[in-house]
């Protein structure tokens, strides 16, 4: 079981005071804080083995390589990935859906569908509308109940011989839905040839995930949002994936030869990371993993259910927040709320003056909040530095702030 008193030690950030309060931090759908372990481990490379990788046959560049290198196999075994070489590194989820629409669309053919749903990041919708104008390929979304889960049978509807893509969020980051990846991924299969691509940004910080067990064929993980630093992140693909396609960024590093009329790449996954790669941001990555699996995602898990159970019942009992979260059993520690005559924003900046650290607007979902006639909402999310306490307190800050904007 996770002690939080004791993993609140590792993060120098909660030594802080905001406001003449202790920091409350329920932001971490936004980004993560980072402990020692991270920081330091970025630090000593800058302090002791600062050079650049692949690039150098000197002891400076062959350390550091290595220690770039090895995050891979790390990150393998965190996510059960076939080869390490599957591990591509990106600066995050965003570069991620990029990278993948940008190479997988141009070999798509003309009325070709995508499906994502409503809920979706804007991360996850815009690559593809980019995309679809450019290559006039078509976008459908599937529905999402009013329990806010996907509904499975509009899925089913919209699939046909035409679906080429299904890309769709593992963790809701306003309403904390958890879809059934494996049984989603058991019907777009036996229905079409499309590729299943899974938005893992905040699936995976929180929740074992087997890419081999859910049969998926891609998957986005945005670093910074797991503990690690921001300016990292990974797609992983299948390998048989990877080499069918073509790179979508030149330049050094990815290439085999180059002549002044043409190009050879370099085998994967060298051939998606042209250039400089932030391999210092990588092996602070790899601490982050090392952290998470030090605890063990099944008590990381276990943690974010009991959390969210605590938290839904006592976010429920104030009259007047509407709360924007999963009836399903199974959802994320996260809640999207609203106060009617309120803006998300004045109540983000009252609740700040309790010390209470929450993100405040549409949280890149703003189709979603346009469908449910919402300008903004402010959102709370735990992760494993957070406990009981921390929603008490953000209780107590909703419900006094609702009396001084009345």
């Amino acid at each position: 079981m996770i002690k939080v008193s004791d993993i609140k030690k590792d993060f120098p950030i909660f030594e802080r005071q905001i406001n003449g309060n202790k920091l409350t931090y329920l932001d971490s759908g936004a980004t993560s804080q980072k402990p020692n372990q991270v920081i330091d481990v970025m630090s000593d490379v800058y302090k002791n083995n600062n050079a650049n990788v692949h690039r150098g046959t000197y002891v400076l560049s062959s350390e550091t390589t290595g220690k770039y290198e090895d995050v891979r196999t790390k990150f393998q075994k965190f996510i059960n990935a076939y080869d390490s070489d599957e591990i591509i590194f990106t600066k995050g989820c965003t570069e991620g859906f990029n990278l993948l629409s940008n190479s997988i669309c141009k070999n798509l053919n003309q009325g070709d569908e995508i499906i994502l749903s409503e809920i979706e990041h804007h991360a996850n919708i815009i690559p593809w509308q980019m995309a679809a104008e450019k290559y006039n390929l078509n976008i459908k979304f599937i529905n999402v109940d009013e329990s806010f889960n996907l509904d499975i049978d509009h899925l089913k509807s919209l699939l046909s011989s035409k679906t080429k893509i299904v890309s769709i969020v593992g963790e809701s980051n306003i309403s904390g839905m958890l879809p059934d990846i494996k049984e989603i991924v058991t019907i777009v299969k036996s229905k079409s040839d499309a590729l299943f691509i899974l938005d893992g940004a905040q699936l995976v910080p929180h929740r074992s995930v087997d890419v081999q067990d859910l049969g998926i064929d891609f998957l986005c993980v945005s670093g910074h949002k797991m503990l690690g630093p921001t300016g990292i992140g990974v797609v992983w693909g299948r390998k048989e994936l990877w080499d069918s396609m073509d790179p979508v960024y030149g330049g050094g590093d990815m290439i085999e030869e180059v002549y002044y009329d043409k190009a050879t790449w370099a085998p994967v996954p060298h051939k998606f990371e042209a250039g400089t790669p932030p391999f210092v941001e990588a092996i602070g990555l790899g601490a982050a993993v090392d952290y998470l699996t030090n605890i063990s995602m099944n008590e990381v898990q276990q943690h974010s259910d009991s959390l969210r159970e605590y938290a839904k019942n006592k976010l429920e009992n104030i009259d007047g927040l509407n709360i924007i979260h999963s009836l399903s059993k199974n959802a994320g520690c996260t809640f999207a709320m609203s106060i009617e005559g309120a803006h998300a924003t004045d109540v983000s900046l009252m609740l700040d003056t309790y010390g209470v650290a929450v993100r405040a607007g549409h949280h890149c979902v703003q189709p979603f909040h346009r469908k449910l006639n919402l300008d903004a909402t402010f959102r709370a999310t735990g992760y494993i530095y957070n406990d009981e306490e921390d929603f008490d307190i953000l209780a107590n800050a909703i419900e006094d702030s609702m009396k001084m904007l009345k």
